[in-house]
């Protein structure tokens, strides 16, 4: 029950907020949208919740994992944001989301070098927005991937919404406002329209970018610091560095080391060859790999998502199973899920046992039944 728990929760906080704060964004985009919607605090929580998931996801990426460091876990990236330059964009980051905050929360009409800087400030977040997303395009068929593009979204549909806003606000008031002459008088009317605002705000993006990037410098960044964090990386669609090889020989998981418990409870059966090393090999370990197996031939997709997840939390975890009696207990836990993956087999697998048979022994399933048949 703890573990259902656990997972639903997770569920919901990973997968049911993100599409929660979609669909509130998309409706406030219109003009008749319901006025319970219209609250700032709606636009504070996409913000600090997208942002917290969006770590979160960035870590299911490889957050920490350079370039130079040799994967060790089958499905794993490295890094999407070079941690040489990650200040950079993180620190960006927080400005353009001061900024869209501040656009939300203060209702009042702005002044107007205010409300262009924080426009600026909210155009720099979407530039950085279509980077990543671009950035991340390569590596589309994992689950994390697809989640980080869910609050770059939000983002770009918030400031549609309180830039329209703004903007309606400041030309509604400017063109009430007394006439003046000259350079000012140029400059208000070019500000009494739509097309003034996006050109002033896209412009004042200029002296915000190079303020932020002198702080940057300030605080020992390169002045191509956020270039730099998209392409001193690997496996990534601005990557220009190339990683060494993967280093898969430590990959041992949960059923694996559950087989180096006491023989008496895990009853291995024999040895087995898994990349070339020589493993112990029990019924569990055989079934779960014969059941990935099947998940693979059949629901290819899914079966790396999966993959990518268990390779990712599987090898941290059997780190700690270091004794015999940790096995044990691995194994009795295991037991359930095997079970589950029995009766998945016997039902959508035509010779179950085949399969079974064949796993970790360097031959495919089909190898055995033709033996048999012969």
């Amino acid at each position: 029950m703890d573990a259902i728990f656990i997972w639903s929760s997770a569920l919901v906080i990973c997968v049911g907020l993100p599409l929660f704060f979609t669909v509130i964004n998309v409706i406030r985009l219109f003009e008749n949208a319901p006025k319970e919607l219209d609250r700032p605090l709606f636009d504070v929580l996409t913000v600090v919740i997208g942002s917290l998931l969006s770590v979160f996801d960035l870590d299911g990426l490889g957050l920490g994992v350079e370039y130079d460091v040799p994967l060790t876990v089958h499905g794993e990236f490295h890094t999407p944001i070079a941690g040489e330059y990650r200040f950079s964009f993180f620190f960006l980051f927080f400005i353009a989301m001061v900024c869209i905050v501040l656009l939300s929360v203060i209702t009042k009409r702005k002044p107007p070098l205010f409300a262009a800087m924080l426009i600026a400030g909210v155009y720099m977040g979407n530039v950085l927005d279509i980077l990543l997303v671009i950035q991340l395009l390569k590596n589309m068929d994992n689950f994390f991937t697809v989640m980080m593009l869910v609050f770059p979204m939000n983002y770009m549909l918030m400031s549609v919404r309180l830039i329209r806003r703004e903007i309606k606000a400041q030309t509604g008031y400017l063109s009430n406002s007394a006439e003046k002459s000259g350079f000012m008088g140029w400059l208000n009317k070019l500000l009494t329209k739509s097309l003034g605002w996006y050109l002033i705000s896209f412009v004042a993006m200029i002296p915000l970018l190079a303020v932020m990037l002198l702080i940057l410098v300030l605080f020992g960044q390169r002045p191509d610091s956020i270039v730099k964090a998209f392409t001193e990386t690997a496996d990534w669609t601005f990557s220009q560095q190339i990683p060494p090889p993967p280093d898969y020989s430590q990959g041992h998981y949960l059923c694996t080391v559950a087989a180096g418990g006491h023989a008496k409870l895990v009853k291995p059966q024999r040895m087995g060859l898994r990349r070339g090393d020589k493993i112990v090999v029990n019924r569990q370990l055989c079934v779960a790999n014969a059941f990935e197996e099947l998940i693979q031939d059949k629901l290819p997709r899914f079966h790396k998502c999966v993959r990518s997840f268990y390779d990712k939390h599987g090898y941290p975890i059997s780190q700690h199973i270091s004794t015999k009696l940790r096995a044990d207990v691995v194994y009795i836990l295991m037991k359930p899920l095997e079970f589950i993956f029995i009766a998945v087999l016997y039902m959508f697998d035509a010779d179950p046992e085949s399969r079974i048979a064949m796993q970790y022994t360097g031959k495919k399933c089909t190898d055995l039944t033709n033996f048999m048949k012969g």
